[in-house]
């Protein structure tokens, strides 16, 4: 029999692709239900692929917030810490030892932003930080993003201290409301952020930007001198505020961390580290030739990084043989422009 002729359109999963400057690839740690709890390391290039596998528990549906619809995550890695209990439960906890475990999993795994989807307390946030030092002394420097739920500002301004000497991409504080009316909890609205980040080119800051479907946040702070808000900012967490509440327009105060460098700065400076890769001249001959081929190699990633991405203003560099084993390389300097948090405006009233 005959059939009417017509040509049919069906929707498939988006799977988004990495440019250069971009660093998109998230590990997440959290507990996921109707799994098995061997311990691996589950690789994900989309959203459908994630959510046929793996079933976050309840308040923690974070794949679709890492992913998003427009631009978000390129691709997850995921470390599943359910465990067997007894009576055929299933141990959804993340206890010390189960994160130390599943970072141990992601040692030597590439990828940008490391998200933990729990609640952590000073304690894991210290092994995270532990953690993620070892990893910029490998070479293979990221940093982290994760809800942070304190009684006080006190107790999370101590908490965010933990990462003064660097290693966070953002601390969330507050439950995001979304165009859909749907309250996020924790977890899912610092997957939410984590997921807007992942889709930024990495030398945008997210000072004063606006976080997009967001309607409303709880809690909502002061700014004031000494009010919660305020002393937040000042610790480096990622706070969020309401700019226009006729339009639903709410933005991150400051993406400046506790380390005192930007955002922008932070991804940067770990994408340039991470990128200008030496292991590939582990193995050759210690001669002039090879130090020549070195240098040259940094200096093409140089003009790279400069002319082509635009993420730096200036990389200062030197290497030098120390030995007929040993070659070190000395980035100098990274040379980053500042981010623009003060606009004074002087007015003269003149009246005649």
């Amino acid at each position: 029999m005959g059939v009417i002729p017509e040509v049919k359109i069906k929707p498939t999963t988006t799977r988004m692709v990495s440019q250069p400057g971009m660093a998109g690839t998230v590990a997440v740690i959290g507990a996921f239900e109707n799994v098995s709890t061997e311990e691996k390391v589950y690789s994900f290039n989309t959203l459908t692929a994630a959510q046929e596998e793996l079933t976050p528990l309840e308040g923690y549906d974070i794949f679709d917030k890492l992913f998003r619809r427009d631009s978000g995550a390129s691709s997850l890695l995921c470390v599943n810490i359910t465990t067997n209990g007894t009576s055929d439960t299933k141990e959804t906890e993340m206890t010390n030892e189960k994160l130390v475990s599943a970072l141990n999993l992601l040692k030597g795994e590439k990828y940008d932003i490391l998200f933990i989807a729990a609640e952590l307390t000073d304690e894991g946030l210290t092994t995270v930080k532990e953690f993620l030092d070892d990893a910029y002394d490998l070479q293979k420097p990221v940093g982290v993003i994760a809800p942070l739920n304190r009684a006080s500002d006190t107790l999370a301004t101590a908490s965010a201290k933990i990462f003064e000497s660097g290693g966070l991409y953002g601390l969330i504080t507050q439950k995001f409301t979304l165009s859909d009316n749907k309250t996020l909890s924790l977890v899912e609205s610092a997957a939410y952020y984590c997921g807007v980040v992942a889709g930024l080119k990495i030398d945008q800051s997210m000072t004063m930007s606006q976080l997009p479907d967001v309607i409303n946040v709880s809690p909502e702070y002061g700014y004031s001198d000494n009010e919660e808000g305020y002393n937040l900012v000042t610790a480096g967490i990622t706070v969020v505020r309401c700019m226009d509440r006729i339009n639903n327009k709410y933005v991150v105060v400051n993406s400046e961390l506790p380390s005192g460098l930007d955002l922008y700065i932070e991804r940067t400076k770990d994408y340039v580290i991470r990128d200008i890769c030496l292991e590939e001249f582990l193995g050759d001959k210690s001669t002039s030739n090879t130090i020549t081929a070195i240098k040259s190699m940094i200096e093409t990633k140089k003009q790279l990084f400069i002319n082509t991405l635009s993420l730096l203003e200036d990389l200062n560099y030197n290497v030098e043989k120390e030995s007929p084993k040993c070659v070190n390389v000395y980035l100098d300097s990274l040379v980053f422009a500042g981010v623009i948090t003060t606009i004074n405006i002087h007015v003269v009233v003149e009246v005649e």
